[in-house]
C-alpha cells in the first residue's frame, strides 16, 4: 500500500511538473513579433478586448490584396455600422465596401469554421489573423486545423504588464484540450 501510494505520489509530481514546464513555455511563447510586410488575401479578427483588435484589423485593410476585413464572434446586438462609424470612426465607405461582421461563432474554434465559409465564399486563400497575444498560440492552431487557409499571425499585446495567472493556466489548458481533439491520425 505505502509503495502504490508513493508511486501515485510521484506521478502526480511528474505531472504538474510538466504542466508547470509546459505553462512555461507557453508564456515564453506569447510574445509575436509584429508583422508588417505580409502578402495576405484579407484580414481576420477575432473579437474580445475593448475593441482594440478591431481597430487594429482596420488600420491593415489596405494591406491585403482584396482591402476586405472579415470581423469572426461578433455577439448578435452589435450594430456595425453604429459601433464602427459612429463609435470608432471607421470611414463610412470603407466599412460599407469593405468590412463584414460574422455573428455566428462563439469561440475560436467555431471562429475558425465561420471563417472558413466566409473565405470559400469570397475566394480567399491566406489571411492576417488578429488576435491577443495570449489567444494566438490556440487561435492559430485551430485556424490552421479547420480553416483550410494560410495563416499569418498577427497580436494585440495584452494591455495588462503582468497576465494573471489564472489567465495564463486557463488558456494553456484549452491550447492543451485543442491539440488533444486534434491529435492528427497517422495516414497510410
Amino acid at each position: 500500500m505505502i509503495t502504490l501510494l508513493k508511486r501515485l505520489n510521484i506521478i502526480i509530481a511528474l505531472i504538474l511538473l510538466f504542466l508547470a514546464l509546459g505553462i512555461i513555455k507557453f508564456k515564453n511563447n506569447l510574445s509575436y513579433e509584429q508583422v508588417n510586410n505580409f502578402n495576405v488575401d484579407a484580414i481576420v479578427v477575432l473579437t474580445g478586448g475593448k475593441g482594440e483588435r478591431i481597430i487594429e484589423g482596420y488600420n491593415q485593410i489596405e494591406k491585403s490584396n482584396q482591402n476586405r476585413l472579415f470581423i469572426s464572434g461578433v455577439d448578435n446586438t452589435f450594430n456595425s455600422e453604429v459601433v464602427l462609424v459612429n463609435i470608432l470612426n471607421f470611414d463610412q465607405s470603407t466599412v460599407e465596401c469593405c468590412i463584414e461582421v460574422g455573428y455566428l461563432s462563439k469561440n475560436t474554434y467555431e471562429n475558425a469554421l465561420e471563417t472558413r465559409y466566409w473565405a470559400l465564399e469570397k475566394k480567399i486563400n491566406s489571411i492576417l489573423l488578429i488576435t491577443s497575444d495570449l489567444h494566438m498560440q490556440r487561435a492559430e492552431f485551430l485556424f490552421n486545423q479547420l480553416s483550410g487557409l494560410k495563416i499569418v499571425p498577427f497580436t494585440v499585446s495584452n494591455t495588462e504588464s503582468v497576465i494573471p495567472f489564472e489567465k495564463l493556466v486557463e488558456e494553456y489548458i484549452k491550447l492543451i484540450v485543442s491539440k488533444l481533439v486534434f491529435i492528427k491520425k497517422y495516414e497510410i
